[in-house]
């Protein structure tokens, strides 16, 4: 029984180990954008640590993918730098697009005006 135990105490330590692994390197890349957006805004550490009352060593630390990020903490950056939250988590983006320059899905009632009026338009065309 002693080694039974034992060997199930390994494999907790070491699925832990790989969640580790996983945040590290998720708080790696999530760091690596939030200094691609701050460097693109001209501001210091400092600016944005006062500025969202951050500590100026806990800023660092996010930067450096030292601390986990959690959804608010996440939120907050975004909503500082007009940025999409999503694209902090996608590893095909490598700087968060700003809000104001991304476009965003028609609504259906335009959709459907678009349609109607292209329909239109190759309606006359098919008219002699």
């Amino acid at each position: 029984m002693p080694i039974l135990r034992l060997f199930s105490l390994e494999i907790k330590t070491y699925e832990n180990m790989t969640c580790k692994s996983v945040n590290y390197e998720l708080n790696k890349m999530i760091g690596s954008k939030l200094l691609r957006v701050r460097q693109r805004t001209d501001l210091s550490q400092q600016n944005v640590a006062d500025d969202l009352e951050f500590s100026p060593t806990t800023y660092s630390k996010l930067e450096n993918g030292k601390i986990d990020f959690t959804a608010t903490r996440l939120d907050q950056l975004s909503m500082y730098f007009c940025v999409n939250i999503s694209d902090f988590l996608d590893p095909n983006i490598e700087t968060p697009r700003l809000l104001k320059d991304m476009k965003y899905p028609l609504d259906y009632k335009e959709i459907k005006a678009e349609r109607d009026l292209l329909r239109e338009l190759v309606d006359l065309q098919k008219k002699p």
